[in-house]
C-alpha cells in the first residue's frame, strides 16, 4: 500500500507543475534568480539543463547519478580547529565557523558550485567520523520543527504534580545527570513526528549536546569541542515505533550506496531531516524552560532564514528538470536531493550567508508561523 503523506508537506507532483505557466531554463548562469522570481501561485520553471556532475552521470540513470551525487558530492569542510587544545583556546562558535566557509561560496560562479552540504570533523574521542549536513535537510528540518509546534501532540508527565499533559512540538526527554557533561555535553532523547500519515514519531537520541554555558572566568571552549563531537544515537529499549531504531529508512541504509571513484569511502554520520528538528527542540527547551542559550549558542544547522524556506517551497512545488534517460513522453520530473541540495548551495552564494543561510528570529519571525503549505 502507498503510504500517503500528511496534508501539511503534499506538494505538487509532476504533472499538477505542468499546468503552471511554465519556462526553460537552458543555462545555468542565472537559475537561482529565476527560480527565486517564480510567482509560486502561478509559475513553473523547466530546467533544461544538468545539475549534477558528469562524474556521476556516467552510464547511469538519472536518479542513480543523483544518489550518488548525494553520497559522494562536493562537501564545503568548515574552516574549524584541527586539535582539543586549539578548540578549547577558541573564542568560535559553529555560526561563525560557517559564516567564514559559506560565505566563500559568492566568490565563484554560480555554474561552479556543486556542493551538497558541508562538513567537520570532531576533535576529541576515537570516533572522529566526518559530520556531514546535506544542504537540502536545513529547510526539510525546520519544516519538520514547524509541523510539530502546529499539529504534533506528545504526553508528558508534570514532575511537579505528576499529571499527564497534552503539548504540542517535538518532545524532549529530561537531561540526565552525569560528571562530564560541561566537557562532553548531555545526551537527549527526542521524538520527531513523521511526515506520514498513520506513523508513530521517530525516537532518538543525540549525544554530546551543548548543555552548561562556558565559564567566562576560564574561557575554555567546552562547547565548541562538545558539538563537534554531535552524534545521533539508537535507543536500545522495546517498543514498536515507525523504524526499530528510531531512524528513519533513509539514515538507516544511506551507507549502502557505494561510489567507487570516491574518495569517501570511510564510514560518515549524516544528519537527516529529523535530527535537525529534534535539535530545534532542544533549542527550544533550553530556552524556554531554562532560559538557556548554550543550544542555540552552539547549534552545529545552518538554520534557513524564512527567505531560504520559500526559495525551498518553490524547488519542491514549481521546478521540473529534463531527464533523458527516463522512460515518459516528455521526461520531466522533479528535482531530487543532490539537485536540490546544490541549488541552495548556489543560493547560498547568491544572496550571502546572512541572508539565506542564518536564521534571525527577529527578522525571519519563529518558524511555526512559516507558510509551508501550497
Amino acid at each position: 500500500m502507498t503510504e500517503q503523506r500528511k496534508s501539511y508537506f503534499v506538494e505538487r507532483d509532476s504533472a499538477e507543475i505542468q499546468e503552471l505557466s511554465i519556462t526553460p531554463a537552458y543555462n545555468q548562469r542565472d537559475l537561482v534568480q529565476r527560480i527565486e522570481d517564480l510567482n509560486p501561485a502561478e509559475d513553473a520553471l523547466e530546467i533544461r539543463t544538468v545539475i549534477i556532475p558528469g562524474k556521476f552521470r556516467k552510464g547511469n540513470q538519472g536518479y542513480q547519478a543523483s544518489r550518488k551525487c548525494f553520497k559522494h558530492g562536493e562537501l564545503v569542510a568548515l574552516s574549524q580547529p584541527s586539535s582539543l587544545a586549539e578548540t578549547y583556546d577558541s573564542h568560535e562558535i559553529p555560526l561563525s565557523l560557517r559564516t567564514k566557509s559559506l560565505s566563500q561560496l559568492k566568490d565563484r560562479k554560480q555554474e561552479e558550485i556543486d556542493f551538497v552540504g558541508y562538513s567537520w570533523r570532531p576533535v576529541f574521542g576515537r570516533n572522529r567520523t566526518k559530520r556531514i549536513v546535506p544542504f537540502v535537510w536545513l529547510p526539510e528540518g525546520a519544516r519538520i520543527f514547524s509541523y510539530a509546534e502546529n499539529y504534533s501532540v506528545y504526553s508528558q508527565r508534570n514532575p511537579n504534580t505528576w499529571d499527564i499533559e497534552k503539548k504540542l512540538g517535538i518532545k524532549v526527554e529530561a537531561y540526565p545527570d552525569a560528571k562530564k557533561v560541561r566537557t562532553e555535553g548531555a545526551s537527549v532523547v527526542v521524538e520527531v513526528p513523521s511526515r506520514t500519515e498513520k506513523k508513530q514519531r521517530y525516537r532518538f537520541g543525540f549525544l554530546h549536546v551543548p548543555f552548561i554555558p562556558n565559564n567566562p572566568e576560564r574561557e575554555t571552549n567546552y562547547n565548541l569541542a562538545t558539538v563537534l563531537s554531535l552524534q545521533p544515537a539508537l535507543i536500545r529499549e522495546d517498543e514498536e515505533a515507525e523504524s526499530t531504531d528510531g531512524r528513519t529508512p533513509h539514515a538507516v541504509y544511506d551507507i549502502q550506496y557505494k561510489f567507487e571513484q570516491s574518495r569517501e569511502q570511510s564510514p560518515v554520520v549524516r544528519f537527516t531531516p529529523q535530527d535537525v528538528a529534534g535539535y530545534l527542540g532542544i533549542i527550544k527547551k533550553q530556552l524556554a524552560e531554562q532560559h538557556n542559550i548554550t543550544a542555540l549558542m552552539f547549534n552545529p544547522f545552518a538554520l534557513p532564514s524564512r527567505h531560504q524556506a520559500e526559495f525551498y517551497k518553490k524547488l519542491c512545488n514549481n521546478v521540473l528538470i529534463y531527464d533523458p534517460t527516463l522512460s515518459s513522453e516528455n521526461k520531466l520530473r522533479k528535482l531530487h536531493l543532490a539537485e536540490k541540495s546544490i541549488i541552495l548551495s548556489r543560493a547560498i552564494g547568491h544572496f550571502g550567508h546572512d541572508n539565506f543561510a542564518y536564521w534571525d528570529p527577529t527578522r525571519d519571525g519563529l518558524y511555526k508561523n512559516f507558510n509551508w503549505k501550497i
